[in-house]
């Protein structure tokens, strides 16, 4: 245990942590002191140490996606350590049990994907003296934005970055007069305005047949209890800010591709429905990254079936194994 303050684990409806996983996790609230960010920030902060013998391999740095938390990740997190690593994983400002960003707390907002990759940076900074290197960055979706935004900004410096489907390119965005019409109403004063004619309503789970994140049924039942039973955890339906702020994110990290300067491995989701697979293998050959498919699978790699699932790992380990990390 850290001197830092405790935070809570959320197990809604007798969820429990993977076996042998409960021991090893620590959960923390970190306070972020006011800056250039904004204002002070307290962000949940959880560490998992390794479950094998021996030295551990490195720590890998997690940002998950868009409305996500922690929890989410308990299956992933037993999968990692398992390989020998640390896991860091930090719930973005604005979700899970970290500070909110507007009096209605269930609105998806930030200012600036830079704030988010800010944060990454300081949570690393914070936790250097605590855990093994190397340093690996990992994301999902809007984390593996996070994640290149940081690297390319120099907030955190990996000594590698793999991103599941990350957001390069939305899909139900895909014009240059839509994209320009929600910026320009984001900076007429509806940043914090709900964007209009989504399925998503107050922050609860589509039904499974509905649903855009993955073909496992278990899996998809599992992260939907965790809205259905913990209000505090919702996230509602993006905000004009919101997606303004993910247009100039990812604008920033496709433009600065070739900046990017560590090995990388992007694997996409065949059957992706909310990020465009070609924007991500397009980013892949432009920063010298690594590119892996998983067909047929959905947006959420690592909640989809087993046998996608499975190789979508393999390449993770494969990837690691190649950069002997």
């Amino acid at each position: 245990m850290l001197d830092f303050e405790s935070a809570d684990l959320i197990q809604p409806g007798g969820h429990t942590v993977p076996r042998g996983l409960d021991t090893r996790l620590s959960l923390y609230f970190l306070d972020r002191p006011a800056g250039s960010h904004g204002a002070a920030q307290r962000l949940r902060v959880m560490i998992a140490t390794h479950d094998t013998d021996g030295e551990p391999r490195g720590t890998i740095i997690f940002s998950p996606g868009r409305t996500e938390f922690i929890e989410k990740y308990l299956e992933s997190i037993a999968d990692l350590t398992a390989r020998g690593f640390w896991v860091v994983m930090v719930d973005p400002r604005g979700q899970g049990l970290s500070d909110r960003l507007l009096e209605d707390r269930i609105r998806s907002y930030v200012a600036s994907f830079q704030d988010y990759a800010d944060d990454i940076g300081w949570v690393a900074d914070t936790l250097a003296p605590h855990c093994p290197k190397p340093f690996i960055a990992m994301g999902h979706s809007m984390g593996g934005t996070i994640m290149l935004q940081a690297v390319l900004t120099g907030a955190l410096n990996p000594s590698a970055v793999i991103c599941s489907a990350p957001m390069l390119d939305l899909i139900d965005v895909d014009s240059g007069l839509l994209r320009g019409s929600i910026r320009a109403l984001s900076a007429m004063g509806l940043a914090k305005r709900n964007l209009p004619f989504q399925k998503q309503r107050g922050g609860m789970p589509l039904s499974f047949a509905d649903n855009k994140l993955t073909s496992d049924r278990d899996r998809y039942r599992r992260w939907a209890a965790f809205f259905q039973d913990t209000p505090r955890l919702r996230v509602g339906e993006p905000t004009f800010g919101w997606i303004a702020a993910a247009l100039n994110g990812m604008a920033f990290v496709n433009r600065n591709a070739g900046q990017l300067g560590v090995p990388g491995l992007m694997v996409a989701a065949g059957g992706d429905q909310i990020v465009d697979p070609v924007a991500i293998e397009t980013f892949a050959l432009r920063s010298g990254c690594d590119f892996h498919v998983v067909p047929g699978a959905k947006h959420e790699l690592f909640l989809e079936r087993d046998a996608m699932r499975n190789e979508f790992l393999e390449r993770i380990d494969q990837f690691l194994d190649d950069q002997a990390l």
